[in-house]
């Protein structure tokens, strides 16, 4: 029995600086594995912050150690 029919219509990519929200009908109506695909991150995460100081990239590293443990 299927569950959940998936639809080819486009989805709308996320755009920065701006809240997206997602109707969990249209998730289901797209695919949650789509779905998914489609708006996750595929490079990755950039940890430096261009508009701090060496010195307080160095501080932020320090702090996300302690953090860790």
């Amino acid at each position: 029995m299927e569950t959940t029919k998936q639809i080819e219509d486009e989805i709308p990519s996320m755009k920065k600086g701006q809240l997206n929200i997602y109707k969990p009908s249209d998730i289901k109506r797209w695919g949650v594995q789509r779905f998914l695909e489609e708006t996750s991150v595929k490079e990755p995460f950039l940890l430096e912050f261009p508009e701090f100081t060496d010195e307080e990239n160095k501080r932020m590293d320090e702090v996300l150690k302690e953090v860790d443990r």
